[in-house]
């Protein structure tokens, strides 16, 4: 049976190299420019944000990635945290006495950038003290790592300029001691995959520093000069990342169509299992949903990733059958929803979101979107995730599946208090349009400002299956369309002064690491990076942090605290998750190799193919 997906990539191949805005970077080393080239066309845009600490679209975290290497933890394709042993030449991780843990890690001596610069601890070391810094704070930087460590606290706030946790041991040697009271923790490996950046590139005449009580930054270190290095308008990191340690090197990016490519690093070693890549240039590109079939099939594309939708699995299927394209399939790792903003207006109350789910026919919903190639989830998880599969029977019968219901929409909220109209009177069901509720003294309109984008499937059918059936209840939905990365400014709140917009469509993808702790904690350093919802709910965090300290070995522990979550997060609804898909890559047969997989995605799936 054929099934449907939301896309969020693609993949294209061109016959020339392309000469694009912000130039084009030689290789350091000479490697032979073979016309093997793949252009990643993309449903969402490529963004001028090539280095962390920036919220941006995943299309932008895969560049990050293939641009980055040498982490001391790598991913498995079987969904395990490694050592990395091209960067790891021997590790230990001793418990300490005081509840903590400390890993050290013996580098390679023979890592080098692609511009010929070796790498050492010191660009390990910087990589956590740069981006725990308050220097990266004061420019902009909306995340980093470090929180987990000895001593981040007092760095972090400015109080210390040592970091204690953190020690450099060596020119190929350092260590990281994670704090006790982030133990156990379930995914304790995660805490220290850590790789190099560039420290003669971001902080030059900086020093990395030990004195014998943690690791430090020079005098030289400061917001001003990375303001220079990294913030400078098209030259700065975070736009021109031209040093980098990855398999693959930046090589252009330009503006005005949304592309962005990068070519491999000649003096890359390889990944954990020693791939280095072997198509040349990769290509992402902005690319209308409404056209990339017929560009797969014309050879303007070489491949499509992760594609969803009914319509467009069928069309691509019915290419495989014509022998134009193969593919292959997998469980969607997230779902695609609505998304609310839970701390501002009418979807602050979870009686609303609620309301809102029974006012959406879902199952109807899915059917139209994913045409059969895909399912419906009731909680904060994907079908292929192992809590999900080893579980569904419990979760079948214990988590509300918000079947399609205006009766009860219409007692959700007459319980949350809106029950008055404009005049602060009884609201009159076929008199008055919309419900109010006294909030704060002053009556709230039961009016939702919903963001959207353009051109995209999922947004044509919430306003003809949901916006018409929220009149019924008294409420209204206003639909804005705007571009991609303006609805992401508004969903994270990056720059809005005033909220706008409690409602937005899209897709997410489950990190390897579900940080549940971080993406539902209460604490307003983590809104709009990690709880991009802005829910302050103290028993969703503190299940959340219970499961971080499950035991690594105790897998029926974890699964029994997940459960209580996905009960928790059911009723709040920070989100209405609309499908997991079964995801499909087509590709062009010359693409040799390509397998992903839900824990092996595009970014890894790549560095394994070649082009025959």
């Amino acid at each position: 049976m054929r099934k449907k997906l939301f896309v969020l990539f693609l993949i294209v191949a061109v016959t020339s190299a392309s000469a694009f805005a912000m130039g084009v970077t030689e290789p350091a080393a000479a490697v032979e420019k073979v016309e093997t080239q793949v252009i990643l066309g993309s449903s969402t845009q490529v963004n001028a944000d090539f280095f962390d600490g920036w919220t941006n679209s995943a299309t932008n975290a895969y560049l990050k990635e293939l641009m980055s290497g040498y982490a001391t933890v790598e991913w498995t394709k079987e969904g395990r945290y490694t050592i990395n042993p091209t960067a790891v030449k021997s590790y230990t991780a001793v418990d300490n006495a005081d509840g903590t843990k400390t890993y050290t890690f013996n580098l390679a001596n023979n890592l080098v950038y692609n511009d010929g610069t070796k790498i050492t601890a010191k660009d390990y070391v910087f990589n956590i003290l740069y981006s725990a810094s308050p220097q990266a704070t004061e420019i902009g930087a909306q995340y980093g790592s470090g929180s987990e460590y000895v001593g981040y606290d007092e760095f972090h706030s400015g109080e210390s300029r040592i970091f204690s946790g953190i020690r450099l041991l060596g020119d190929y040697s350092f260590s990281i001691t994670i704090k006790a009271e982030e133990l156990p923790y379930f995914f304790d490996l995660s805490l220290v995959a850590v790789g190099p950046i560039p420290l003669h590139v971001i902080a030059p005449g900086v020093d990395v520093l030990d004195g014998g009580r943690g690791a430090s930054l020079s005098d030289a270190f400061t917001a001003d000069l990375l303001r220079e290095t990294v913030l400078t308008p098209n030259t700065g990191y975070r736009y021109r990342p031209l040093v980098t340690s990855g398999p693959y090197q930046f090589e252009a990016y330009n503006p005005a169509d949304s592309t962005a490519s990068v070519v491999l690093n000649p003096r890359f070693l390889g990944m954990y299992d020693g791939a280095k890549g072997s198509i040349y240039r990769l290509i992402i590109k902005l690319t209308n949903t409404a056209t990339q079939m017929d560009e797969l099939r014309t050879g303007a594309i070489d491949m499509l990733q992760g594609i969803s939708g009914g319509d467009q699995i069928t069309r691509g299927l019915d290419l495989h059958d014509a022998g134009i394209v193969n593919f292959t399939s997998y469980p969607r790792y997230g779902y695609g929803k609505i998304a609310f903003a839970c701390d501002f207006g009418p979807t602050q109350f979870d009686a609303v979101r609620r309301a809102i789910a029974y006012s959406l026919d879902r199952n109807e919903f899915a059917r139209q979107y994913t045409g059969g190639y895909g399912i419906i989830v009731n909680g904060y998880y994907g079908a292929s995730m192992w809590e999900y599969v080893e579980n569904k029977d419990v979760l079948d019968r214990e988590l509300n599946a918000y079947q399609y219901n205006l009766q009860k929409a219409e007692e959700e909220l007459i319980k949350d208090g809106w029950t008055l109209n404009k005049d602060g009177k009884a609201f009159q069901k076929g008199v008055d349009a919309i419900r109010y509720k006294r909030v704060d003294g002053a009556l709230m309109p039961l009016i939702i400002e919903w963001a959207n984008t353009a051109n995209n499937p999922v947004s044509d059918l919430i306003s003809t299956m949901l916006v018409p059936e929220v009149k019924k209840i008294g409420m209204q939905i206003n639909g804005t369309t705007v571009d991609f990365a303006v609805l992401l400014d508004h969903l994270y709140k990056d720059g809005i002064d005033k909220p706008v917009y409690g409602m937005f469509n899209l897709g997410t993808g489950f990190a390897t690491t579900q940080a549940y702790w971080y993406y539902y904690s209460t604490d307003p350093e983590y809104f709009g990076t990690y709880n991009t919802n802005f829910i302050a709910d103290k028993e969703l965090e503190a299940i959340s942090l219970d499961m971080k300290r499950t035991d690594p070995q105790d897998l029926k522990g974890w699964a029994e605290k997940w459960i209580r979550f996905e009960k928790r997060w059911n009723y709040l609804l920070p989100d209405i998750p609309l499908y997991s898909d079964i995801y499909h890559d087509f590709f062009n047969p010359r693409i040799v190799g390509y397998d992903s997989s839900p824990t092996w995605d595009f970014r890894y799936a790549i560095l394994r193919a070649d082009v025959k």
